[in-house]
């Protein structure tokens, strides 16, 4: 008995899922290492203590474990935000709910399985973005010729008639028309920038640098307007990358940043090295770690709505913005095998992480 009671729960143990046990009274009675590291309590720091400790305020899901523990009933796929204590943050986690059954048959609690499904999440976010440019890619190649062989004729035609008509007034309208042409050319060009292969200059980059030189220019254009701060890590290894095209994805993002505080505010860099290394994949035969940039402001943020849109093509929620600049960034961006995620709160600011590799063997 001691053998199979050894047995069952080294399996317990072994599994991937968390396994948190509740008693009738909504109090933990046990959980697996898997639950201690999702969760990040020690198993000793949470028995004897309500539920609610690990999905806190989300009154449904308790309503769900009350159920299961007085009815037996069974509940799968119930998704939810766990909570981890370690730095005070939640995650999304998918949760199974199994009566806890006696010899006799009478239920004595609840069994959680969890699923930490932040990876998941994760991936499927950038799936979505993926999609969004791949499709705008297949269109703007379809369109390219049709938009851009006559725009050239009627920019031809437009300076032809500017050189010889007579009169300042009639002159103007035409500047007017080659202006317009031009703006539209260059759109097309960013457009089919998203269709095309990418061609990397790639050399060895020293990432302080890069944003060095972009917050030069930009202190001198606002003045005082803003605050900037700058945590750099000194110890910070360099990247191979095409020096050229994350100077264009770091200017985008800080004119977001910038252009977002247009009463004033703080503009935060940080540098750092993910604690995090990214999985193995059939392209890449061994565990990568990753640096950090980090670009804060403390601007009007992005609701909610808008978030899960902020790379889709043309989506924009500036009165003069194309849409295009952050989709842009993120194919430059994933062209160096990196990846960006974007947090913000309506009113709080907004925070965008770039993830650029760490070139291999300096680390």
């Amino acid at each position: 008995m001691e053998d199979q009671k050894e047995f069952d729960n080294n399996i317990i143990a072994s599994l991937i899922d968390g396994v948190v046990l509740v008693g009738r009274d909504g109090l933990i009675m046990d959980a697996n290492v898997s639950a201690e590291e999702m969760f990040q309590h020690s198993t000793d720091s949470f028995i004897g203590k309500s539920v609610s400790e690990l999905i806190p305020a989300q009154p449904g899901i308790l309503s769900k474990i009350e159920q299961t523990s007085e009815t037996g009933i069974s509940f799968r796929d119930v998704e939810c935000l766990g909570f981890r204590k370690s730095n005070a943050t939640s995650f999304p986690v998918n949760l199974t709910l199994s009566p806890f059954l006696s010899i006799e048959g009478r239920s004595q609690g609840v069994i959680i399985l969890a699923r930490d499904m932040s990876l998941l999440k994760e991936l499927e976010g950038t799936s979505r973005q993926l999609e969004h440019i791949a499709s705008l890619g297949v269109l703007s190649l379809g369109m390219a010729h049709e938009i851009k062989n006559p725009l050239a004729a009627i920019g031809g035609s437009a300076q032809l008639l500017r050189d010889r008509i007579e009169g300042t007034e009639n002159r103007e309208f035409l500047d007017v028309v080659i202006m317009e042409v031009d703006r539209i050319n260059r759109m097309v060009e960013r457009l089919l920038g998203l269709a095309r292969p990418g061609k990397l200059a790639v050399k060895v980059v020293n990432i302080h640098k890069v944003l060095g030189d972009i917050l030069l220019l930009e202190k001198k254009a606002l003045g005082g307007k803003i605050d900037f701060e700058q945590k750099y890590d000194p110890s910070l290894p360099s990247v191979e990358a095409d020096e050229d095209q994350l100077k264009q994805v770091f200017l985008n993002l800080i004119r977001n940043a910038l252009e977002a505080m247009p009463n004033g505010g703080k503009l935060s860099m940080a540098t750092r090295i993910s604690s995090n290394y990214s999985v193995k994949t059939q392209d890449r035969d061994r565990p990568r770690q990753d640096i950090i940039i980090e670009i804060s402001d403390t601007g009007e943020g992005i609701g909610e709505e808008h978030l899960k849109n902020l790379f889709t093509p043309f989506y924009t929620t500036k009165n003069k913005g194309n849409g295009l600049g952050l989709p842009i960034s993120l194919k430059i961006i994933e062209e160096h095998q990196g990846t960006m995620k974007v947090s913000s709160l309506r009113g709080k600011g907004t925070t965008i992480l770039v993830y650029l590799p760490v070139m291999q063997g300096k680390l």
